[in-house]
Parts: C-alpha cells; sequence; structure tokens
C-alpha cells in the first residue's frame, strides 16, 4: 500500500493485467514514447542470436530492415565444412553416436563434446541462413556476463561499421533443479547471464545512437516455475534493470519480453522440458505467432517495459478472472466454463442445458473413482447446478445452496459419453430448483429409464455477498501434530487422482479436525479451455469432503461417501497455489451416516466457504 495525499488512512492498491492486443490504428494513449522508425542498413549487437528463438527473431527484423547483425555467444566461431553439414543433415543421429564414442576414447565427457558439437551445428546454420537470406551477420564469441569481454568486442565492432543502433539480449543460461539441489556454479552463471549482460551491454553502448533495447525474458520470470528459481529471479531482475534503463536513456526504445513456450524452437523442443510444460497443459505458441508478436510491439508499442506474450488458460491459472476489475459492474457477467449459456425454456418455466461428460478426456471423472469406476464428483455436479442457474438468471453469482443431495452416483461402467441435462425451476419463494437427469440405457443402447434424476439443489441468487467477508484466523491446537496424507491407490475403493490432490496435512484437538489444503488453478482439473468463470472451487472443495472423509474413517473405521449438503455459502475463490485451511466439526453420527460442519478460510483470514449440515453415508465395500 502507499499513503494516499488526500486522506489520513493508508489506501491500498492492486496490480490488474489487461489483455491490450495492439493494431496498426492503436493511439500512444496519450503517452510519449520514442520514434518507432528503426534505421535502415542500422548495426544490432544480438547476444544469444547464435541460435534458437533469438536468432530467429533477429533474422526476421534484419530481414526487414536491412540490418547488420552481430551476434554474440559463449560458444566458439564455427568452422565446419560443407561435407560434415551435409552428414548432419542426412544422419544426425549417427553423427551425434560417432562424436560421443570419439569422445569416449579420449576419456572426454560424450554428452558435453556432443552439446558443443551441436551448438557449433546451430550457430552455423544460422549464419547459412543468413547468408541464403542476403543478411550481413557475424559471429563472436564473447561472454556478455564479463563487462571487460564485452566492451572489448563491441568496440572492434564499432571500430569495423560504425556506432551501434540496437541491442537484443537474449542470451541465458539455466538448469532446472530443486532449490535444494540447485548447484552455486550453475545458479551464478544463470543470474549472470541475464543481469551481468544487460549492464554489460548498457554500459559498452551507453554512448551509441540506440533506438532499441530488447531483453528477452520468460514467463517464469512473471509467474514462476518448477525448479526455475534462479532462472525466474535472473528474468524478473532484468526486467527491473531494462524499466530503469528506460528513465536514463529515455530516447532509446526499451522493453522486455517474457516469452511463452514456443513449440518448435528453442527449450521447449528439448523431450523434458517438452514433456514438463505437457504435464500443466501448457499450449505451445508457434514460432510465426511469436515473431509476429515481437514485430507488431516493435513497430506499434512500446509505451510499456514489460509485455508479456501468453495464452489465456496459462495466464488464467495466476490471475483468475472472478476478480474483476473495479471499474466492472456489479452484475457483470463470467463465463460458464462447463455448460452453454444458451439455455432452453420450456413452457413450464423451466430451463434446461444438455452437458456431455467424457470419462477419457474430463479429468474429473478419470481421477475421481469409486470402486475403479470413474465416478462425477458432487463438488463437480454442484458446479454444473449453480452454473444453470447463472445461465438463467445472467448474473455473475449462483447465490446460497441448499438442499443439495446425491440421490444416486453417476457412475461409468463403460467409456462412452453420457449426456446429463441440468435443469432448474423457479419456486414459491423467488429461489430457483436444479436436477441433474440422465438417462439410463442397456449396453445395447435400448433405454431402460428416461431422464433419471441423480443431483438436485437449491440455490437462492438473491443472497450473496459481493466482497470476501473476513474473519479472525482459525486457532489452532496448541502443539498439534499435523499428519501428512497419503491417497489411496489407483486400486482402491476411493481413487482421487493427482489434480483432486489438494490435501496435504490433518490434525485434530479431540474434538476439532483441521486440514491444510493447497489450492490449485481450475485449469488443472478441467483444461486449458474452461479456465475461468467458476462458482464453486471444485478441487478445493472436494478435499474438504476428503478431509471429512479421513477423519470419518480415523473415528468410525469407515469408508464413506457424500449424501446432502443443508446450506452452503460460497466466499471468493481462492487463488492457485493459496494455502488454505478448513475447520471441521462432526455434529451428529448414526448406523447410516454422520453429519458435519465445516468452513475454508483463505490465508488472510477470507470465508471461502462454510458448509453446513454436510452429511455422509458408510460406503459398503462390495
Amino acid at each position: 500500500f502507499r499513503s494516499s495525499s488526500r486522506r489520513q488512512e493508508p489506501e491500498r492498491f492492486s496490480v490488474q493485467a489487461i489483455a491490450a492486443p495492439l493494431k496498426a490504428e492503436t493511439p500512444s494513449l496519450g503517452v510519449a514514447r520514442p520514434s518507432s522508425r528503426l534505421t535502415r542498413g542500422g548495426t544490432w549487437i544480438v547476444s544469444g542470436g547464435g541460435r534458437g528463438i533469438t536468432a530467429v527473431i533477429a533474422m526476421t527484423l534484419a530481414k526487414k530492415y536491412d540490418l547488420r547483425l552481430h551476434l554474440l555467444g559463449t560458444a566458439p566461431a564455427p568452422h565446419l565444412d560443407d561435407n560434415f553439414v551435409q552428414r548432419v543433415a542426412a544422419d544426425r543421429s549417427g553423427v551425434r553416436r560417432a562424436i560421443m564414442q570419439e569422445a569416449s576414447t579420449r576419456g572426454e565427457n560424450p554428452v558435453e563434446a556432443w552439446r558443443n558439437t551441436e551448438k557449433a551445428i546451430e550457430i552455423d546454420a544460422t549464419l547459412r541462413e543468413c547468408r541464403s537470406r542476403g543478411i550481413m551477420a557475424a559471429y563472436y564469441c564473447c561472454d556478455v556476463s564479463d563487462f571487460s569481454d564485452v566492451e572489448t568486442t563491441i568496440r572492434g565492432i564499432r571500430q569495423q561499421v560504425g556506432p551501434i543502433n540496437g541491442v537484443i539480449h537474449g542470451a541465458g543460461a539455466g538448469q532446472d533443479a530443486r532449490f535444494d539441489r540447485k548447484r552455486p556454479d550453475k545458479v551464478d552463471k544463470c543470474l549472470k547471464a541475464k543481469i551481468d549482460g544487460s549492464l554489460a551491454l548498457m554500459q559498452a553502448t551507453k554512448h551509441d545512437p540506440l533506438e532499441c533495447f530488447v531483453a528477452f525474458g520468460s514467463i517464469s520470470g512473471r509467474f514462476g516455475a518448477n525448479g526455475h528459481t534462479d532462472y525466474s529471479l535472473a528474468n524478473d531482475m532484468m526486467a527491473k534493470i531494462v524499466d530503469r534503463y528506460r528513465s536514463e536513456r529515455p530516447e532509446v526504445r526499451s522493453l522486455t519480453f517474457h516469452w511463452h513456450a514456443w513449440g518448435d524452437i528453442g527449450m521447449a523442443t528439448k523431450p523434458e522440458a517438452k514433456l514438463a510444460l505437457e504435464m500443466i497443459d501448457m499450449e505451445f505458441m508457434p514460432a510465426r505467432d511469436g515473431i509476429d508478436h515481437f514485430m507488431r510491439e516493435l513497430e506499434l508499442g512500446g509505451n510499456e517495459p514489460e509485455v508479456l506474450i501468453t495464452d489465456e488458460s496459462y495466464f488464467r491459472k495466476f490471475f483468475p478472472a472472478e476478480r474483476l476489475s473495479v471499474t466492472s459492474s456489479e452484475n457483470e457477467t463470467m463465463p460458464l466454463p462447463l455448460i452453454s449459456s444458451v439455455v432452453t425454456r420450456h413452457a413450464d418455466q423451466a430451463c434446461s442445458s444438455v452437458v456431455t461428460l467424457n470419462p477419457l478426456t474430463d479429468r474429473f471423472l478419470s481421477q475421481h473413482r469409486v470402486q475403479g469406476r470413474p465416478t462425477l464428483p458432487f463438488v463437480v455436479a454442484l458446479e454444473l447446478m449453480a452454473e444453470a442457474v447463472r445461465a438463467r438468471t445472467g448474473r455473475s453469482s449462483a447465490g446460497v445452496c441448499t438442499e443439495a443431495r446425491a440421490l444416486q452416483a453417476i457412475r461409468f461402467s463403460t467409456d462412452d459419453p453420457l449426456a446429463v441435462t441440468v435443469q432448474t425451476r423457479p419456486t414459491a419463494d423467488g429461489s430457483i430448483e436444479c436436477r441433474l437427469l440422465a438417462d439410463v440405457r442397456r449396453r445395447d443402447g435400448r433405454m431402460v429409464e428416461e431422464d433419471r434424476e441423480y443431483f438436485r439443489a437449491v440455490f437462492s441468487p438473491e443472497f450473496r455477498d459481493h466482497n470476501p467477508v473476513q474473519s479472525s484466523l482459525f486457532e489452532k491446537p496448541h502443539n498439534a501434530v499435523w499428519k501428512r496424507i497419503e491417497y489411496v491407490s489407483p486400486e482402491g475403493l476411493i481413487y482421487h487422482g493427482p489434480e483432486l490432490q489438494e490435501l496435504r496435512e490433518i490434525t485434530d484437538d479431540g474434538h476439532t479436525v483441521f486440514g491444510r489444503i493447497a489450492a490449485s488453478a481450475p485449469v488443472q482439473l478441467f483444461g486449458g479451455s474452461r479456465a475461468r468463470g467458476f462458482t464453486v472451487p471444485c478441487s478445493t472443495m472436494d478435499a474438504c469432503l476428503y478431509a471429512v472423509g479421513y477423519a470419518a474413517w480415523h473415528c468410525h473405521q469407515k469408508p464413506s461417501l457424500p449424501v446432502r449438503f443443508d446450506h452452503i455459502e460460497f466466499g471468493r475463490l481462492p487463488d492457485p497455489g493459496e494455502p488454505c485451511l478448513v475447520k471441521i466439526h462432526q455434529t451428529n453420527v448414526s448406523d447410516s451416516g454422520a453429519v458435519w460442519d465445516f468452513q475454508l478460510q483463505g490465508h488472510n483470514g477470507d470465508r471461502l466457504m462454510t458448509v453446513t449440515g454436510y452429511r455422509i453415508g458408510w460406503l459398503r465395500n462390495s
């Protein structure tokens, strides 16, 4: 926060990310910026420009503006003859085997030998491509983190061809590893490449008539990434250095690109990196799109010190759309991720929507199994019904939920998709009753029962909170011993897959149970096309139910399933990665099941959900 000049009390400010695509007619928004004109035939320094993303972009820019490229990299300048290049093109794997065998014979590291050869091949390919496209390019072996080396190299370039007109800083180094397994020498190399490299290039060109200084960062510098602690720090620090540089040299158009993973060039082409990114459902950006983004920003933009290039689903993992702008209308509607916003209206005031559930492609089914078969989680049924209410009313909130019942489980005995109807109907008191229906058929397709009712709930849209309700933080038991949760294997009676495993630890004081939950983004359970607009924090609420089931098992030694919720009040959605705490209390127990109340709290005390009268039924293992 910062202090207001008009008030005594402090004001709180928040950062919002707003999509702002550039078009040819985009005005400069009243912000003065350097001219977007680039000098034709200018001289540009490109660190890390010998290969990868930086090389592709530099060549595109050079071709359009007839630039002279001077590429800097830590690898030695390549000296490959045409015969070797042809051998690589014809049998790359064979050349690789031969290089590694020769290195082993000499007592050298075969992996390192091939890595160095591969760099030479890529740099040579870049220089050959430049020549074929009529681009003047030269490569220099130069460590951009070494101020003296950079100063000497650029001075030599300046003496040969004249002053420098532009800089692209694309050099970087990084090695994925857990924080406690990071090697200090690798961390040092990673930080120096981005941070010292940018400072060295700025210092070496401080007297040159620069028009542009562009630094290439990564979305990990904005959002972080597993195993990327040092790389994220390096990119973020580099961006801040460029921001300061803008005030030091306002005549230079300076910015940092935080790049999304490219699909056909760069680190994303490595098998281990591609697998890691696919596991988080990241869609890769085609090279053509990346080039277009860069050229558009350089020619039409330039106002912002940092530009983030990513896709909607990945972005929404970190900035959920549910956090509406302060300028948004109170009743502004949000997308409906699971059902269509177009509903069928019937003569009896009922409305209906049809949703197809696929046990093979829907993670919330394949990762939620009862007795080995995909089963619709109660929390997803609640979300479907809440969305049906919103589709009917046009509001962003479904309100308070009462009398939510699981009349029968939707369990898939085959891999065939199932069409489910979500039906809403007004009640006499102004509430809306929802029902989840589906046909029951034999394996041969013959109808057994039409529109069998599986779930039911009542929503009161008029009763809703527009702001998060804050309460005092829960008082956890003194000297509590937290037990780490170990989820049941896929062969267990009730299986929760990785995207539903948010419950981390549990403890109790003999009367009240507490569970620690690490919230995830909806995109992880529902996929990239359904990343925002949710009412129910499905995976987090399911973690609460798992905590109740865990507590019930330890109290009564019986497995259970959800049966009914008497009353549910939804607060705000948890942020991705937010540590949450659920407080659980048993209110009744019988031969058929037990009744519990629980409240979910965010890390700052916000009430995320309050549930009273959650009833579970004992499950017989048959």
